[in-house]
Order: C-alpha cells, then sequence, then structure tokens
C-alpha cells in the first residue's frame, strides 16, 4: 500500500509501536491529534424500486443524521494503527482500516496514522455505524495528512468502501439514490428528538437475508419518498408526511417476535414506530426532548432498553488537541 503498514487491534486503547524516527520525527513533535463523532442515520422513508442490472437493488430514500454517534481520533505515526473500543469489530470487517487504506491509495501516502474508535452504536443494526465511521476516518485522514481531496475525490473513495459511505460525507438531511452512493443533501429537516430501539436476533449477514425476504410486490416507484424530499425542497416538514420501508413486511417474517414488539412498543408509547434501513433498529419520533426522554423511561420500566437522540443539521466538525511531543531516544 505505497509504504504504508497497516494493523488492527480489537481491543482496549493500547500504545502503538515506537514510531521510525528515521523520517517522522518532523511530523510527530507537538503535532495534533484530529477528533470527529461519526454520528448514526436513520431512514425517514426508504423504498426498493427493483433489482439492477448488475444484482444490487435501486433505492430512493431520505436519510437523517442523528445524534447517536461512534467517536473518532488519529494521531500522526509512522505506519496505520487502528484500536476499536470496546472490541466489537473484527479486523476484516473493520471499514476504518478499509478506509484508511483506501486513501492510502488513492493519494500514495507513505505516512501513518494512529485511529482510535470508541464505539458506540450497534452494529449490524441499520443506524449506518460503519460506514459512518469510514466516512468519518476519510475526512480525518484527509484533513490529518493535508491531501485536501475535496468532497468530490471523498466521495468517490466512499462509494468504494460501502453503498452508503458517501451519505456521512454530506451529513444533516439528504435523498440517496442508485444503490445509495447518489446522495443529494437537502434542507435540514425541522428538529425532532428520537426514541430507538434496537432488538437483538439479527440472522448473519442480515441485509442479505432481508433483501432475499423481500418481495417483488413490495417494490415500489418512489413516489412516497420523492415527495417527502420534494417536500423539504420547498420548506416544508415532515409532519404528516407519509412515511414508508420497503423492508417493513420482511422484517417481520425475518426477526424474532417483530410483529408483537411492534404492538408493545406502540402500546407502552402510544407512538407509531419506523423500521431504520434493514433494521432490527426501530425508531419513533418526538416533538421535544421531555417527550422523548418521557417514552425512553416508560420502556426501560418495562425492561426495554431505549436510547434518545436528536437529529443533526449538519456533518460533525473535526476538533484539534496538541499531542503529546514525541520522546526521543538517544
Amino acid at each position: 500500500m505505497s509504504g504504508a503498514r497497516f494493523s488492527t487491534h480489537s481491543s482496549e486503547p493500547v500504545m502503538p509501536p515506537p514510531p521510525d524516527h528515521s523520517n517522522m520525527g518532523a511530523v510527530l513533535t507537538g503535532a495534533r491529534s484530529l477528533h470527529a463523532a461519526a454520528y448514526a442515520k436513520v431512514n425517514l422513508s426508504l423504498e426498493i424500486l427493483g433489482r439492477r442490472p448488475d444484482g444490487f437493488h435501486e433505492l430512493v430514500s431520505v436519510s437523517q443524521i442523528v445524534s447517536l454517534a461512534d467517536h473518532l481520533t488519529v494521531s500522526p505515526a509512522a505506519d496505520v494503527h487502528v484500536t476499536v473500543d470496546p472490541p466489537v469489530v473484527d479486523e476484516h470487517d473493520n471499514l476504518v482500516r478499509r478506509a484508511a487504506e483506501a486513501l492510502v491509495l488513492a493519494t500514495s501516502r507513505t505516512n501513518g496514522a494512529t485511529i482510535l474508535l470508541k464505539k458506540a452504536i450497534p452494529l449490524a443494526a441499520g443506524l449506518g455505524g460503519g460506514s459512518s465511521d469510514a466516512a468519518t476516518t476519510l475526512r480525518l485522514l484527509d484533513r490529518l495528512w493535508g491531501t485536501r481531496l475535496g468532497h468530490t475525490q471523498l466521495a468517490a473513495i466512499a462509494a468504494t468502501l460501502g453503498s452508503d459511505v458517501a451519505l456521512f460525507l454530506a451529513g444533516g438531511t439528504s435523498l440517496m439514490r442508485g444503490r445509495g452512493e447518489d446522495v443529494e443533501p437537502l434542507p435540514a429537516a425541522r428538529t425532532f428528538w428520537l426514541v430507538l430501539i434496537c432488538p437483538g436476533g439479527s440472522p448473519p449477514d442480515k441485509t442479505r437475508a432481508l433483501y432475499h425476504a423481500l418481495s417483488p410486490d413490495e417494490w415500489s416507484d418512489g413516489e412516497t419518498t420523492l415527495a417527502l424530499a420534494e417536500r423539504l425542497r420547498s420548506g416544508g416538514t415532515i409532519e404528516g408526511q407519509p412515511l414508508v420501508n420497503s423492508f417493513d413486511r420482511a422484517a417481520d417474517r425475518v426477526y424474532p417476535n417483530f410483529p408483537a414488539l411492534r404492538r408493545q412498543l406502540a402500546d407502552l408509547t402510544d407512538a407509531p414506530w419506523q423500521l431504520t434501513g434493514a433494521g432490527p433498529t426501530l425508531f419513533a419520533r418526538f416533538a421535544t426532548a421531555i417527550a422523548a426522554q418521557g417514552a425512553a423511561q416508560v420502556l426501560q420500566r418495562a425492561g426495554i432498553d431505549a436510547h434518545t437522540a436528536r437529529t443533526i443539521a449538519r456533518r460533525p466538525a473535526i476538533r484539534a488537541s496538541r499531542a503529546p511531543a514525541a520522546r526521543f531516544l538517544p
């Protein structure tokens, strides 16, 4: 990979190996660490239009970034080292590592970085955590290494990593098309709060399982989602607008006890619950933080793990802090 070496540690944070002082001293001394949140997303509306000639499915979705987040820190180093805390991501499934590799390949970089990923977004939950981590890694390393690729070039790299990675480069509210890689930023939806629950029991490779369970009669023309996007473009809100997810019925067939869970959630909170992505996360929208917190407390008293979040209108800021000066051995 153009001279950069890679390693991944899915464990508690550890100190990276000593840097190669022969060519990195000037970079490491007094260098900055960069930090950013990697926000989750929910699909406000998601429709599958059909199967494409390349075997993928064509979709259209209005997606919204929300405040549930992983956190990434990158610091200069001789090679690329990735640490995941807690150790929930397998090395071969680590999109952070793959994003760093892709940026090295695209820019022929020879310097590296120590990357610490602190996970909070549930895995394989329909919230886009891995894709958000990858997009945030691209933004952080582009800044750290001074590659200055800009949004268009980073989005092209993002598209090689996964269908919805480019969504997280844009942030806020977006219209997604194609496999998810065609992203159009939309005017931010009016701030609202959410309660999210992520039941367990997903099958292996759950996205493939959901697509396999999806019947052609559950495909659509995308009209509902496109109407929502047009409403947001014209300054409207999502209130009163029909919201759909083509995976709804397939989720009831694939996830254990899903119909009963939906009924229980609706009975406990008196709110409609909606699937995000291919699930299994369900979310409900609330107009105020107090209402969302109250609903979450009701669910928690019933033994249901529930989390609150709010919508985020902009992509996360990159913040810098001074890293400790490197101590060189004689």
